[in-house]
């Protein structure tokens, strides 16, 4: 296909890669910028550990070199929904195909959960050796069969296990050529693209063979070098060897990737791929003409002069047959005039990648491209006389070249199968036209910083790699982190959120682990109740720097503020005529401002999606909480307050005191010059009568050394002072009509949930202005519920201390807070805080205004949750003996016991079973984690949400059948897959069938 029209170039829109000592694509530039090699020797130590007996170590053709990649023993099995059983026997090139096939599509800012993309994978992978190992263990060949193992080995279904833990829908096409897999998985993804089979694709390949700190056999005439240094060019290259390693690049059209806004690493401008046939002097021998066609095709697709290309990643594997003919195939299709064109190759620090290494020549070219910039290759002391390059356009890379930033350039890439199969794809440098994309502005406005994972112990380490990002980007924008982490991550089961307007803020929130958390704990639950604030929390122009930023709240604000306007006379919102504030603190002025803002911001997040499981608040903010539940509408709330207001400023004045310690007021609430009004905490009390009374009770906390704090109140509430407003109040109410709550509301008076009748009772609220409130008693009845996440709907934080002294209290778990209208300067904040935190309870709460941003920007992949998960395979070395550990893991995961035989039970009584019986019990729990691991220990969970599947499943019934002589269904094991369940039905079977035991 001709790709010489512009909407036919592919971007490259991610890379990612796991290279011996390179981790990721930024390790793996590193190292190609220093000059390193990532091949190392290997000590005897080492050698004997892979099980190289000591005859073979001591033979002078044993190479000592290897290039190892670390950890790969180690896998997040849970991520990926494995049983782990069924991810010992899964080989180490598949696991790290997928997991790194999830960065990738973080590192284009992908959540293929939520993407309307069809995404392909073309990918391929070597010969499993790592298979060795479970076919050599009758154990697991007993329990999972030897289907499962070669499942999960076979190259067969390396594209599609991708394509099906992914979720991805496009094409999904394994990819085999022996050297040029990866490149010729590249060149099959872009005809798929260019076809609109998908709208992007993954490609790549991974080779890794196990052991791998064995060395290697140099055998004369071979292409192995005999020191184990691959040397490309180099008039000493005698040969190269085998490392192991991945590589995957995500492609999209380039036309839709600039319309997505994403980064374009380079462009794809053409590619090719052939076969050399007969045409050279053995099957595993290059062909001059194979390869000088190839990069013509690919030449002729791409549309570009040969005389433009100025970089070539070869094939350059550092043998004497190879390099010379490569060089000569590069004279003859890209000719002798032209730039200057640098040749190199990454073998002489990587090795040879085998099935890999095009893949990784690949994002080498690519990152060349795009910081224009050419490293050196490494291990050429002088160059091979044989290339004859002196004279010509051609040089080979032994230094590092910097690159016209302002100019565009090309770059060939090359890979050569043994076996024929030619691979070229012409790479054309890419600056984004038009005005640089906008960014979004630091202007104070809170963001909300959403993640999530698979497990807790995933999630903090999500946490702590954001924090270090963070720390670590001078030019971070908080808005666009915030945009990233919500539009382009997928969203797992354990959630966490915060609001921060500074990244400084946000890194010492995550490293001090001070964020939302979804529920992870059985005494923890999703539940949330909206506390509502009573007087005395109330503050001048409280909310109005919310509403500044928030048309939502400012709307329910304005409602409100009518509402209750229509019957105070003045509108509690606005500053009086004369420019001064409102006494705040007077009765009619308080509980009219503190209603309006109130039902305002509870409306506010129940428009975001935030719903609460139950409502309360402390005095008037129960009021608040009855209306919200839908007891009072909001005409008739509004007016109710007023009249609530009024009736209580009308009684004769007085204080209020919270006290730490009630015992010194004693006498002073005995003789009545005091009531309690208020039981906040087992440490808290709050104090009300006269001024007088409330003055005495001061000087007697001062003598007592009590902690104490007068309220910003007017009159004493909650106190028989308040009996005439109760009476005006009652025959108010007999007025109206009040309905049944449809959020419960927990009661000031009871401390227990509001019934229907308590809650249309116009006594009720009467008495409610007398009676004292049992704050802590409220608190107590959600905690005993099961509630642990609390929002203060008011100003300030003093709900949420409250909430948290009780919790403390009952020696419970602290709860999770957030306040609405927290500190008066960071009113946005402190609301956006609280939309954190009903997101990470239900990711449905909508937080798209505080994660708002035209572009999105790099963020660290996932940080998976590995464990240890091997079995040794053979080593080839040793004759009928056992493998020895696998090198750079430091353990592995217990082998299967063996089944137990069945025991014959006692006698059954008639009748059905109560239970299951223990025997069978233990028996069935031994052959459940004989296939799933230490998965299996929850006795309650269905086999397949331990992570069994269906051909697990056929293999543990026939297991059961064979162990209980029994014939049991499949139906029976599908509706009955838990331990328990499995036991009883085999407990009952043993029972009707006890001839079968």
């Amino acid at each position: 296909m001709n790709m010489q029209n512009d909407d036919d170039l592919i971007a490259i829109v991610a890379m990612e890669c796991r290279l011996p000592q390179a981790a990721d694509v930024d390790e793996f530039w590193a190292r190609l910028v220093e000059g390193r090699t990532a091949v190392s020797d290997l000590t005897d130590e080492q050698l004997a550990t892979a099980g190289v007996p000591a005859e073979q170590r001591a033979r002078p053709d044993h190479v000592k070199r290897a290039g190892v990649l670390e950890g790969v023993a180690e896998f997040d099995s849970g991520y990926f929904g494995y049983s782990e059983r069924e991810a010992d026997i899964l080989d180490v090139q598949q696991r790290l195909m997928l997991e790194k096939s999830v960065a990738l599509l973080e590192r284009a800012n992908i959540d293929p959960q939520r993407t309307a993309q069809r995404i392909g994978v073309f990918a391929g992978s070597g010969m499993s050796t790592y298979v060795t190992g479970p076919l050599q263990r009758p154990d697991l060949m007993d329990s999972l069969g030897e289907m499962m193992v070669r499942h999960g080995n076979d190259k067969d279904f390396l594209a599609t296990r991708i394509s099906y833990k992914l979720n991805l829908h496009g094409p999904s096409v394994n990819v085999q050529t022996a050297c040029s897999t990866g490149l010729v998985a590249v060149h099959s993804a872009v005809q798929s693209l260019l076809l609109n089979e998908c709208d992007a694709a993954i490609a790549g390949a991974v080779y890794v063979r196990v052991p791998q700190e064995a060395g290697y056999r140099y055998q004369v005439g071979g292409v192995l070098s005999p020191d184990g240094v691959c040397r490309p060019f180099d008039a000493r290259a005698n040969g190269t060897l085998f490392t192991n390693g991945l590589g995957l690049v995500l492609l999209k059209r380039l036309a839709d990737a600039v319309a997505d806004g994403d980064r374009v690493h380079a462009v794809i401008a053409g590619s090719a791929v052939n076969n050399d046939g007969a045409q050279k002097v053995s099957f595993t021998a290059p062909s001059v003409s194979g390869q000088v066609a190839v990069l013509r095709d690919a030449l002729e697709i791409s549309g570009a002069d040969p005389a433009d290309v100025g970089y070539l990643e070869a094939h350059g594997t550092g043998t004497a047959l190879g390099d010379p003919i490569e060089v000569e195939a590069i004279k003859q299709a890209y000719g002798s005039t032209g730039v200057p064109c640098g040749i190199g190759s990454l073998k002489g620090n990587f090795g040879h990648l085998n099935i890999a290494a095009g893949i990784v020549g690949l994002i080498k070219a690519a990152l060349v491209l795009e910081h224009g910039f050419v490293p050196p290759t490494v291990n050429v002391s002088e160059i091979n006389p044989a290339l004859e390059l002196d004279g010509s356009r051609y040089f080979v890379t032994t230094e590092s070249l910097e690159l016209d930033r302002t100019a565009t350039h090309w770059a060939g890439v090359s890979a050569f199968g043994m076996g024929g199969t030619n691979g070229h794809v012409l790479l054309r440098s890419h600056r984004p036209g038009g005005a640089p994309a906008e960014r979004a502005a630091e202007d104070g406005r809170p963001s909300v910083l959403a993640f999530s994972a698979r497990s807790r112990a995933a999630l903090r380490g999500q946490a702590a790699a954001l924090a270090d990002r963070l720390a670590a980007d001078p030019d971070a924008v908080l808005a666009e982190y915030a945009h990233t982490l919500h539009e382009g991550r997928t969203r797992h089961p354990h959630r966490a959120a915060l609001a921060a307007t500074r990244p400084a803020e946000a890194v010492a929130r995550l490293r001090a682990e001070r964020y939302h958390t979804s529920a992870g704990t059985d005494s923890d639950s999703d539940a949330i109740a909206f506390v509502f604030a009573g007087q005395g929390t109330q503050r001048p122009a409280m909310g109005a720097g919310l509403a500044a930023g928030n048309a939502v709240f400012a709307r329910h604000l304005a409602e409100a503020g009518a509402a209750v306007g229509a019957h105070t006379g003045f509108d509690p919102l606005a500053l009086p005529e004369d420019g001064r504030e409102r006494d705040t603190a007077a009765t009619e002025v308080a509980q009219p401002l503190l209603f309006a803002v109130e039902y305002a911001l509870a409306q506010t997040l129940l428009d975001s999606g935030l719903t609460p499981r139950y409502l309360f608040g402390h005095s008037l903010g129960e009021v608040v909480a009855a209306s919200v539940a839908g007891v009072f509408d909001l005409a008739t709330a509004a007016e109710l307050v007023a009249v609530r207001a009024r009736a209580m400023a009308a009684c004769p004045g007085g204080a209020m005191l919270a006290v730490s310690d009630p015992a010194p007021f004693a006498e002073l609430v005995a003789d009545g010059s005091l009531v309690v009004a208020s039981v906040n905490s087992p440490r808290q009390q709050v104090l009300s009568g006269s001024h007088a009374a409330v003055d005495r009770a001061a000087a007697l906390a001062v003598e007592a050394g009590v902690v104490h704090q007068r309220l910003a109140t007017s009159h004493a509430f909650h106190s028989p002072l308040m009996q005439g407003a109760a009476e005006e109040f009652l025959a108010f109410l007999a007025t109206r009509e009040l309905h049944a709550p449809r959020i419960p509301v927990v009661s000031n008076i009871t401390g227990r949930v509001l019934s229907e009748y308590e809650a249309r009772n116009p006594r009720y609220w009467a008495e409610h202005l007398v009676r004292p409130v049992e704050f802590g008693g409220s608190v107590d009845t959600l905690r005993e519920a099961g509630v642990t996440r609390f929002v203060e709907i008011g100003a300030g934080r003093s709900m949420s201390n409250l909430v948290r002294a009780n919790f403390a209290a009952a020696g419970a778990p602290a709860p999770l807070l957030a306040q609405t209208l927290g500190e008066p300067e960071a009113e946005a904040e402190s609301f956006a805080d609280a939309l954190a935190l009903g997101w990470a309870t239900d990711p449905q709460v909508a937080i798209a205004d505080h994660t708002a941003a035209p572009r999105m920007t790099a963020l660290p992949t996932y940080a998976f949750e590995k464990r240890i998960h091997w079995v040794e395979p053979a080593t080839g070395f040793a004759t009928g003996t056992a493998a020895g550990p696998v090198p750079a893991a430091p353990a592995a995961t217990a082998a299967a016991p063996a089944p137990t035989a069945a025991p014959t039970p006692a006698a059954a009584p008639a009748g059905p079973p109560e239970g299951a019986d223990e025997e069978v019990r233990h028996i069935v729990a031994q052959i459940f984690e004989n296939f799933l691991g230490g998965s299996a220990t929850s006795a309650d969970l269905g086999f397949f949400e331990l992570g069994g599947n269906s051909l697990m499943a056929i293999q543990l019934i026939n297991k059961l059948r064979e162990t209980f002589q029994l014939d049991l269904s499949v139906r029976d094991f599908y509706e009955n897959s838990s331990i328990d369940e499995t036991s009883c039905v085999i407990t009952a079977m043993l029972i009707e069938e006890p001839a079968h035991v």
